[in-house]
């Protein structure tokens, strides 16, 4: 399980935000050529953040690991949970500061697309100047893409007219996946109960 965060989550020196700035909440799945509909990498994903303090992952339930993997971090506080067994691990980091930064493509190997962020997706693109495309029609959405070249890598970002994400492609020489966003809620209301553990979870310390 220590892996599984590892992948997902890195602390990084703390940022202030606001006290009443909004919840993001995203569902999102993978697709592409080698990613069968009913594997485990097909399958949909939450997640819930608040600025750089708060965040919950709910990934899908794995069948080759038997894992159903759960991540809840309120700074300093990270719980590691399976909903399987219901069991979990609390770890307090260090400090003394700390920022949450989660990767939207955590499995690429180029250090610069891993910077890219659930919540900060148009802003990563327009840092890196990408290029704006012709608006384009996808699943009958019209859409704003932005294409960047990074690291041998051609990433599209396809953007509903209103700035909200719909999907983002990634292709290389090697192979050629899409994230795409079921639901992208960028200004809900932020409910604290989902930043705590079940109460049902058991917890190893």
């Amino acid at each position: 399980m220590r892996n599984f965060l590892a992948l997902l989550l890195l602390l990084t020196p703390f940022a202030a935000q606001s006290a009443e700035e909004p919840m993001l909440y995203v569902e999102y799945q993978l697709a592409g050529k080698t990613i069968t509909p009913d594997s485990f990498d097909a399958q949909v994903k939450k997640v819930w953040r608040v600025g750089d303090t708060l965040l919950r992952f709910e990934d899908a339930p794995n069948p080759s690991t038997k894992i159903h993997g759960l991540i809840i971090v309120a700074e300093p506080n990270i719980w590691i949970i399976d909903r399987n067994t219901n069991k979990g691990e609390h770890t307090v980091d260090p400090g003394p500061n700390f920022k949450i930064h989660f990767p939207l493509l955590a499995s690429e190997q180029s250090e610069t697309l891993r910077e890219l962020e659930f919540g900060h997706e148009l802003e990563f693109f327009l840092a890196n100047n990408a290029t704006a495309l012709p608006q384009q029609e996808i699943e009958g959405v019209i859409c704003k893409p932005l294409r960047l070249n990074i690291d041998d890598r051609e990433v599209t970002l396809y953007l509903r007219t209103s700035d909200v994400p719909l999907l983002i492609v990634v292709k290389s020489p090697d192979y050629e996946y899409s994230v795409r966003f079921l639901r992208y809620e960028p200004a809900r209301k932020v409910n604290k109960s989902l930043f705590s553990p079940p109460s049902e979870v058991q917890m190893k310390n």
